[in-house]
């Protein structure tokens, strides 16, 4: 329930054979990971004015709590994971906890794999300064400018986002909706406490998640061009290997990362995309 109680926990499954698995590589997962861990601290790398705000006691003190959790109870496979690698490490057997989307419940459902039924579903655990995750993975439609029946396209596309119900359950509750009504919450929690997957009940907590521990990429401002550069170098999770390897202290490392980033920044302000 806790950041606390992970890290507690960690050397014990570590010891039981089943680590840990929160990547700290070059890698969607750990991008999202990581800075949803961040969040728990207080720790952002924007405010809501778009201004660079990584380099704080709270980041600093994020950091160093991700390597402990790391020597206590992870392997050095984290380091050097893609996309795919915690899944698989879950999926393997040996991963005890992971921070993912709900494909980690469902492939090992569709697989039948022997341990499926064991798996659970929980909020990302509470920090010293508040629970919140990023949303995972956001959808988004374009129309070229050389498409032949755009009216069409943007009807379909208007269809599909204000009646969701059958996009959702197609998904597996995978894709929730973008806009308030098109599917309401009530309906979700009674389908989704409806699935059959055991332990039952269990994709129920998607609708609390959703309301009350989730915000978008960018929090508390928006994505933006800087934001979307530094998420595509994957700036927090180097910051984060750095010092879990023992390379560089945090705040070494929270320095570094915020001049990174600050250039970044600096870059697209002087484009006028900020």
């Amino acid at each position: 329930n806790t950041w606390d109680n992970v890290r507690k926990a960690a050397p014990k499954l570590k010891a039981a054979g089943h680590p840990l698995g929160i990547g700290q590589s070059a890698e969607l997962d750990s991008n999202m990971a990581l800075m949803s861990f961040l969040m728990c601290f207080g720790a952002y790398v924007q405010d809501e004015h778009h201004r660079v705000t990584i380099k704080t006691k709270k980041t600093v003190e994020a950091v160093n709590f991700m390597a402990d959790i790391y020597k206590k109870g992870e392997t050095d496979e984290i380091f050097g994971w893609d996309p795919a690698g915690n899944n698989n490490f879950l999926y393997s057997g040996r991963g005890s906890l992971i921070l993912n989307a709900i494909s980690a419940t469902r492939t090992p459902e569709d697989r039948k794999l022997p341990f499926a039924e064991q798996l659970y579903i929980s909020p990302i655990p509470r920090g010293p300064a508040a629970r919140r995750g990023f949303e995972h993975v956001m959808g988004c439609y374009t129309i070229w400018k050389f498409a032949k029946n755009p009216a069409a396209a943007k009807k379909f596309l208007a269809d599909l986002e204000i009646n969701y119900k059958e996009a959702f359950i197609a998904s597996k509750f995978y894709n929730f909706p973008s806009f308030p009504g098109a599917y309401p919450f009530s309906k979700i929690k009674k389908i989704a406490g409806q699935d059959p997957h055991k332990p039952h009940g269990k994709y129920q907590v998607l609708t609390t998640i959703a309301q009350k521990y989730t915000v978008n990429p960018g929090y508390p401002g928006h994505s933006n061009a800087a934001f979307g550069e530094m998420f595509s170098k994957f700036l927090i999770p180097k910051m984060f290997a750095q010092v879990s390897q023992g390379k560089m202290s945090a705040a070494d490392a929270v320095s570094a990362a915020n001049r990174d980033i600050q250039a970044i920044y600096t870059k697209w302000r002087k484009a006028g995309k900020i």
